[in-house]
């Protein structure tokens, strides 16, 4: 069976990119699976952003068959760019590090406590598993991007907009690193 965007039928399921809940009648992507635990199929409900954000071909595919989603170039485009930059769906928000014991998956250097990074996962066995942290410093090298904001926001409610700032700073100067 195909991937469905449709209305929810009641406010019971959580989004499998944010765990947040999908409303009813809120217009929500599944993608279907074989069924890991018997015969059949099974479906993983997603907010139609999240889809767009983190299973950009599945979310395409089903995007292509139906015409009436509000927003369609802009959530294509979404979709478009995760799969044009492979390692941007990994992208689950971003925060100052607690702690100085993660390092970074793209420098292998520690992350300094307080210094901003950004969370990863990866889609494995139906479910989104954390995989580590990149420096925000090394996103141009890691995501091929810097492009990253409106990602990270997404997957950040809790950031303001000075964090959001700072964020902005960091990746830029990986930018400026990039062009030296």
């Amino acid at each position: 069976m195909p991937h469905v965007i449709e209305p929810a039928s009641s406010s019971r399921a959580k989004c499998r990119g944010c765990d947040q809940k999908i409303a009813k009648g809120e217009l929500r992507f599944g993608e279907r699976q074989p069924n890991a635990f018997g015969e059949g199929e099974m479906t993983l409900w997603f907010h139609l952003d999240c889809a767009a954000y983190k299973r950009p071909e599945p979310f395409l595919q089903a995007l292509e068959n139906e015409k009436a989603v509000e927003d369609r170039e802009r959530l294509a485009a979404v979709a478009e760019f995760g799969i044009a930059h492979r390692r941007v769906p990994r992208i689950n928000g971003a925060e100052r590090a607690p702690s100085g014991r993660a390092r970074c998956r793209s420098c292998k250097q520690l992350i300094e406590r307080g210094a901003w990074r950004i969370a990863l996962v990866y889609f494995e066995e139906f479910r989104f598993e954390p995989s580590g942290f990149v420096h925000a410093t090394c996103a141009r090298e890691y995501f091929e991007t810097t492009d990253l904001i409106e990602r990270i926001k997404h997957f950040s409610p809790n950031l303001n907009a000075s964090d959001l700032d700072d964020l902005k700073l960091a990746l830029a100067t990986t930018a400026e690193r990039a062009m030296q």
